[in-house]
């Protein structure tokens, strides 16, 4: 590292001792890298990272190319050349004990089943199946929350693995961006009791949705207090899931009086540990709660939703620092090669700034042609730098 580098940081105010481990160079591994990008620093090549697929979609490849062996995320993700952060095995607010799996009805065409978290659902059993159309919920009042969930919702040993001493050592060894699940305040409360029946609870009975959002951050912050002293995680990561395309299913004010103080519990125990990074994931239109995201302590965007209403340029605009991941909007995909190269240009100055992960907003959907997919990734490479070699021949692509 530069001797002016070195310099400017502690200028800045950081830390001396953890200078020395910042690599520069063929020396940075993918952890270096992700945090070095995620610290607006320089970087040799930026991480490639990426959201993943639909199932149909990589069934539908074998079709036009992709070898038939590869019907996994991670094996796809080896064959395009594409990093990944891996995720700690930490049950930081899942239901204990979940509820049963039990079909309850099913046909030739789909099938009806009570899910392990006490909703009732329908799938069907051709055609695109990724989507579950929710037909009941077992939270709806008081009365099921205290008898059904609150048992299920307490602090315990066992949400940490048996073997979490043998993890650590290992994790204080790595050479890649290592997360640490950090709940959900609203998201998942959503799937325990449905959209309309949320967003009716937080204007009719607003003592009992705090009281859920609260019972979650308790759980939530002394699971992470079991872990944090013994591992540096790079960052948290939630999941929300909260917003469609004209914002959030629950009022401006419920987000900033009840859950930006839960987030700023949870994020603030990340920062006394080191991890000063947390993201929820949330689609749709996170613009109108962007700032509650942000002093709730969630200053890393993800996925970035372009098609719902997000857009990174504009949150980059409103926060300067924000961090993000994502940002590339999953139906140009679909499109031609002309749309994908410019919708790559359009992100080019944020990856300049830093801060900043390009990738696909979402799982890449069924009706996007492979050759398309290889040209976006072969882009990629070349207009932003970005890491992972390709377990085939791109240079005939285009």
């Amino acid at each position: 590292m530069e001797a002016e580098e070195i310099q400017a940081q502690i200028d800045n105010g950081e830390d001396p001792a953890q200078l020395s481990r910042r690599k520069t160079g063929a020396g940075m591994t993918l952890r270096d890298r992700w945090r070095r990008t995620m610290q607006f620093q320089h970087v040799d090549r930026i991480p490639n990272m990426e959201f993943g697929y639909w199932a149909e979609t990589l069934t539908g490849w074998h079709k036009q190319g992709l070898p038939r062996e590869i019907t996994r995320e991670h094996e796809a993700y080896a064959w395009f050349g594409i990093e990944n952060w891996k995720s700690a095995p930490i049950d930081a607010m899942g239901l204990r004990p979940a509820f049963d799996h039990v079909i309850l009805e099913e046909t030739d065409k789909y099938q009806v089943y009570r899910g392990r978290d006490g909703s009732t659902a329908r799938i069907n059993k051709t055609g695109h199946k990724s989507i579950p159309q929710h037909i009941d919920f077992l939270l709806k009042d008081r009365a099921s929350w205290e008898e059904h969930f609150k048992p299920r919702l307490q602090p315990s040993a066992d949400r940490i693995p048996a073997n979490w001493a043998e993890l650590a050592e290992a994790y204080n060894k790595r050479d890649y961006p290592l997360c640490v699940h950090i709940g959900s305040m609203v998201g998942i409360p959503r799937n325990w009791m449905g959209f309309e029946r949320i967003a009716v609870m937080v204007l009719e009975d607003p003592e009992l949705m705090e009281e859920i959002v609260e019972t979650l951050c308790a759980l939530v912050c002394d699971t992470l207090a079991r872990v944090l002293p013994d591992v540096e995680f790079d960052f948290g990561a939630g999941w929300e899931d909260i917003c469609y395309n004209h914002g959030p299913i629950v009022g401006y004010d419920f987000m900033r009086n009840v859950v930006v103080p839960r987030y700023r519990r949870i994020t603030g125990l990340l920062r006394k540990h080191g991890c000063h990074i947390a993201w929820t994931d949330c689609d749709g239109n996170i613009m109108p709660i962007l700032d509650c995201f942000m002093d709730g302590g969630i200053n890393c965007m993800f996925p970035i939703e372009v098609h719902g209403g997000s857009d990174p340029l504009e949150i980059r605009r409103r926060y300067p620092d924000a961090l993000m991941q994502g940002g590339f909007c999953k139906m140009v995909l679909s499109r031609g090669k002309k749309e994908i190269r410019a919708e790559l240009e359009r992100l080019k100055p944020l990856v300049k700034e830093g801060g900043f992960v390009p990738g696909v907003d979402h799982r890449v959907q069924a009706d996007v042609p492979y050759e398309n997919y290889r040209y976006y990734m072969k882009m990629k490479r070349e207009i932003f730098g970005v890491g992972g070699a390709p377990q085939y021949d791109e240079s005939k692509i285009g």
